[in-house]
């Protein structure tokens, strides 16, 4: 079914490079230009599919964080970067800006009837909420722009809305384009892949989240109850409506499945990226395999629970098996860290088409933490170096965990039975079926709320981009980032004895025996500074009204 969206996609990209490529002079019908082009429904559709186009793919994914190292160290994550340029992440938001208010102007002077093309209207209004929350979520403090700019036009020269104002403009945007966009399940088959009135209130939730977690720890403003509210009520919408469920199609293996061509147009996949053999491929199964990707860390690994008891592996009954051997860490845990990280010993396809057994790190030796990351890891052998899965930019289980900590963050506490609906249905999950989370176990055992249901969308979400975003918004980048990025125990264990880390040259090792792969000496964050990203050099130049930049820059 995939094959619409993405043969769509494919389409839209060869006639921007064909109009790209040619003489301005070209005759009518090699050439569509707004004197030809807007008439009818078919017009709106082709323009709306060009938004598609420069949403997200899987890049190097969280090494901006704790909880991954790439092969080398990251500047971001370290806190030596400094102020660019030019920053695409600034600059292809603002074309794509352009591009969706395009279809919004000229829907206003559309001469046939307004309803039939309401709903790519409407896919413009997301797609332009979303480009402002990608900058924002980056920049903070950000332009607002909803009309289309020529050089004549003062915006250009424009300074930067405050950030209250960015997050409600993206709100109210979303909820307008909610109005009119279609539910999940009145899709046709060729229209799959198109946002809907789930992912607009799902954004709408992120979005308010993001707003209210910032506003309390940051102060920016005040109304934190009322952004709750808004958080809690977008998801709320959004579980209750039926349109969407875990995936658990795949048994035991549905959760890292999810993440494969298995959970393709699977009922948990909210907005994606889609991609399809001989239209559109990425080379994020290649990539993991090479550690492009990044690999996990031991802050990570630790923060997996006991399978068994539900607890912290520091809880003194957890049951916790230890790091004698090998593959001791991963008995009795959560067993979504089996099916995130890679368990010494499995067999998987590699860029070359065998299989090879990672038991032996000096055969294959990338990963610089000892950890090799298995979610995202495709099993097709045709295409091991042409992915196919999708990538789920939004899915059902951040909405529910966006629920549990709007419910906490607004009340300071939250019911069993809010739990029972949001992280109790991810832990449920078929292959996952952890012990739920209860009040009453969080008192007993002396755990926090907050910090559990942090742990649980932390773990869930892992290697999806989000973590770096939630220690900003969070306030406790500047503790967390500032730490050592730690790897596999090495010392004392079945790791020294065999010899089979770098043929037995481990690196630097701490007192406790773990492999350090940056040490707190090499990592930086300054307050406020690394809490914000900065503004590319070469737009303030341009454009001094954008300045000052961030804090810190």
């Amino acid at each position: 079914m995939k094959k619409y969206i993405t043969t769509l996609l494919k389409t839209t990209l060869l006639m921007l490079v064909i109009s790209g490529c040619q003489k301005i002079d070209l005759s009518p019908k090699d050439e569509l230009d707004d004197s030809q082009f807007w008439k009818t429904q078919s017009d709106y559709k082709k323009a709306a599919n060009q938004l598609y186009t420069t949403i997200p793919t899987l890049g190097v994914q969280e090494v901006d964080s704790d909880i991954s190292y790439e092969l080398n160290p990251n500047n971001v994550g370290n806190g030596t970067w400094s102020a660019p340029n030019t920053d695409g992440a600034w600059s292809d938001r603002f074309t794509d800006l352009r591009n969706a208010n395009k279809i919004i102007e000229k829907s206003e002077t559309y001469s046939g009837n307004i309803a039939e093309i309401e709903t790519y209207v409407a896919e413009a209004r997301f797609f332009r909420a979303y480009n402002h929350w990608r900058l924002m979520e980056r920049f903070n403090s950000v332009p607002i722009l909803t009309k289309v700019l020529n050089t004549e036009s003062p915006e250009l020269y424009g300074k930067r809305e405050p950030q209250a104002a960015v997050e409600d403009f993206i709100l109210a945007e979303l909820e307008t384009a909610a109005a009119k966009l279609p539910k999940q399940s009145t899709i046709v088959a060729a229209d799959l892949g198109r946002v809907t009135q789930g992912a607009a209130l799902a954004l709408k939730a992120r979005v308010a989240l993001f707003a209210a977690t910032w506003a309390k720890y940051h102060g920016h403003r005040s109304d934190v109850a009322q952004l709750l509210n808004q958080a809690i009520d977008a998801a709320e919408r959004v579980r209750t409506s039926q349109e969407y469920a875990l995936f658990e199609a795949a048994g035991e293996e549905s959760y890292r499945k999810l993440f494969i061509d298995n959970g393709d147009d699977s009922k948990e996949s909210i907005f994606a990226n889609r991609y399809q053999l001989d239209i559109r491929t990425h080379p994020t199964g290649t990539s993991v395999y090479w550690g492009w990707r990044g690999s996990p860390t031991r802050k990570l690994a630790d923060m997996y629970l006991s399978k068994t008891t539900g607890l912290p592996i520091t809880a003194a009954n957890s049951g916790f098996k230890g790091y004698q051997k090998i593959n001791d860490e991963f008995e009795n845990r959560d067993p979504r860290m089996r099916q995130t990280i890679l368990i010494p010993g499995t067999s998987f396809l590699s860029p070359e088409g065998s299989f090879t057994a990672v038991a032996d790190f000096s055969v294959r030796p990338e990963t610089r933490t000892g950890y090799k990351m298995w979610k995202f890891m495709g099993e097709i052998k045709a295409l091991s170096t042409q992915s196919t899965f999708d990538v789920h930019l939004i899915r059902y289980a951040e909405v529910l965990l966006i629920l549990a900590e709007a419910t906490y963050e607004r009340d300071g506490a939250i019911s069993d039975d809010i739990l029972n609906k949001t992280i109790n249905v991810i832990r449920s999950r078929k292959g996952v079926e952890m012990p739920p989370l209860t009040n009453a176990f969080v008192q007993a055992n002396g755990l926090n709320m907050l910090t559990e249901i942090r742990r649980e969308r932390t773990i869930e979400l892992a290697f999806e981009g989000f973590r770096r975003t939630d220690l900003r918004r969070w306030k406790t980048a500047e503790l967390e980032m500032a730490q050592a990025l730690r790897g596999i125990k090495y010392k004392g264990t079945e790791y020294e004895t065999l010899k089979v880390l770098n043929n037995g040259n481990p690196g630097l090792v701490d007192a406790e025996g773990f492999l350090i792969v940056e040490p707190a000496s090499s990592r930086f964050f300054t307050v406020p500074k690394h809490y914000y990203f900065p503004v590319p050099l070469d737009e303030l130049f341009l454009n001094p009204n954008l300045g000052p930049n961030n804090p810190g820059w």
